[in-house]
């Protein structure tokens, strides 16, 4: 058996690559089997080269191509992100921040100041000894002998670039947009300032909502997450995801065919059924407006080889998680080229 990689065609061809794939393929007349994804290319090329060839749709791209069929629908079904709230079982105070433990530090250390001044102020001690003591100005000193209570701070608040734009950050925070996409739409009217400023403000409003009304708990689910749940089997999902993807499918209704169609697919994959894909991709072609259509319509045109897939072992998984393996590693020596250097990353797990 031989694989073929639309992305990758020269890892496992020979050093000195001939001019047409089916000229190679003529001089490896022991090849019986070819495992491949759906580039029509390499299809058009086997076979000419020799028909008796089987071929074999890579399950590997199979698979990989329905989820990306999967990604692209909920685009247009969900937004980036799907928030609700629901009543808390557990109210709890929400914890303080670093810089409100701090501002609530300072202000107990300086309330315990004044008291300790008039301690000492009613000990006999006048407002002009008080003040060098305690290096204070006699008026703060005299400001201080007058309190009850602790002071109160009412800081006037900087204007700042994000100033101007937070009633605009707070209906599109409502709208469950993320920090990312609301700095960009900020940039878009006319925002320059930093996007750590963005998300400063976007975390005191959701910070503040918490505070506000503490006895209700805030979901929020993003697409990537609710893509997740969609394409993994029902009964490996934790019982809270299969609350919150209820609830989302409940949300938004138009997801809920989406994801029957994926789970009925997935079954079929998993168990290899050929015969219960086949009822699958009927019911997809049917009507051009079933969610995988078109991913359907290409695997038409290549159905022998879909077929091998379920009835045959071969797959490029085991080359494919090379090649990623390999990538990652020369992404991470972004400025450490060198082939001694990746050959010894690469061997050091074999």
């Amino acid at each position: 058996m031989c694989n073929l990689d639309n992305h990758h065609p020269v890892a496992l061809l020979p050093d000195r690559l001939p001019q047409t794939l089916t000229e190679w393929l003529k001089s490896y007349s022991h090849v019986q089997v070819m495992s491949r994804d759906g580039f029509t290319g390499f299809r058009q090329g086997i076979t000419n080269a020799n028909p008796s060839i089987l071929h074999v749709y890579d399950r590997w791209h199979f698979t990989g191509n329905a989820k990306k069929r999967l990604d692209l629908l909920l685009l247009s079904i969900v937004p980036s992100v799907m928030t609700w709230s629901e009543p808390n079982p557990s109210v709890r105070e929400i914890e303080m921040t670093k810089a409100e433990k701090r501002k609530k530090q300072r202000q107990e250390q300086k309330w315990a100041l004044i008291q300790e001044i008039q301690t000492a102020h009613s000990s006999g001690k006048s407002i002009s000894r008080l003040a060098r003591e305690y290096e204070l100005d006699w008026k703060t000193v005299k400001k201080y002998l007058q309190m009850t209570t602790p002071p109160l701070v009412h800081r006037r608040k900087r204007k700042t670039p994000i100033s101007p734009f937070l009633d605009r950050v707070i209906e599109l925070e409502s709208q469950g947009q993320t920090i990312s996409s609301i700095d960009s739409l900020l940039r878009k009217e006319g925002y320059a300032g930093t996007f750590s400023a963005v998300r400063t403000a976007v975390e005191t409003i959701r910070r503040n909502r918490k505070r506000n009304d503490p006895s209700t708990l805030e979901h929020r689910i993003t697409r990537k997450q609710l893509a997740y749940w969609i394409w993994s089997p029902y009964h490996r999902l934790s019982e809270k995801e299969k609350m919150d993807l209820e609830q989302c499918l409940k949300t938004y209704p138009a997801a809920r065919p989406v994801y029957e169609v994926v789970q009925e697919y997935r079954e079929a994959v998993d168990q290899r059924d050929y015969d219960r894909f086949l009822v699958w991709l009927r019911g997809q072609l049917s009507d051009s407006k079933q969610p995988f259509y078109s991913y359907a319509k290409r695997l038409r045109s290549d159905l022998q080889a879909v077929k091998h897939a379920f009835l045959l072992p071969y797959s490029n998984g085991v080359l494919e998680g090379q090649i990623n393996r390999l990538k990652t590693i020369k992404r991470m020596m972004y400025g450490r080229a060198g082939l001694d250097l990746l050959e010894k990353r690469v061997l050091y797990r074999l």
